[in-house]
C-alpha cells in the first residue's frame, strides 16, 4: 500500500475533500504496483480549483500530473485520468525495456558463449614466433 499524503495549497481543505482525494488516489495502485508514495496538493483560487499529484515510483522519476477546473472534485477526477494514463505508459515502457533486455541476453547465449570463441593456450603458442 502506497503512502498517500494530501495537503492544501493557499487554502483550507475540508476533511470531506481530503477523504475524496485519498479514496480516488488509492485506486491508482491497480495500474502500477511499484508506487511508493502519492502526494496530492489541492488548492482553491478565486474561480478555479487547482490539483497536482506527485507519484513516486520504483526505478523511475516521479510522475507529476496537474489539472484545473471550476470545482475541486472535477479537478481531482481530471488529474486522476492523467495519472492513470501516465502510469500505464510508464508500466508499458518498463515491460518493453525488460523484454528487450531478456531478448538480448537470450540471443547472446544462443549464439554461443564467449569461451567458445577464445583461443586456447596451445593455439596461441603455436602461432607465436619466439625466434627473435
Amino acid at each position: 500500500m502506497a503512502a498517500i499524503v494530501v495537503t492544501g495549497r493557499d487554502a483550507r481543505i475540508s476533511t470531506r475533500e481530503k477523504r475524496h482525494a485519498e479514496e480516488k488516489l488509492g485506486k491508482l495502485e491497480r495500474y502500477f504496483d511499484g508506487i511508493h508514495q502519492i502526494q496530492a496538493v489541492l488548492g482553491h483560487e478565486a474561480d478555479a480549483a487547482d490539483v497536482e499529484f506527485i507519484i513516486s515510483v520504483r526505478k523511475g522519476k516521479p510522475i507529476v500530473c496537474h489539472s484545473q477546473a471550476k470545482e475541486l472534485y472535477a479537478a481531482i477526477d481530471l488529474c486522476l485520468d492523467k495519472a492513470e494514463s501516465q502510469l500505464t505508459k510508464f508500466k508499458e515502457r518498463a515491460k518493453k525495456h525488460r523484454a528487450e533486455a531478456i531478448a538480448a541476453v537470450s540471443a547472446e547465449t544462443a549464439s554461443g558463449s564467449e569461451d567458445d570463441k577464445l583461443e586456447s593456450y596451445e593455439e596461441i603458442v603455436d602461432k607465436t614466433d619466439f625466434s627473435q
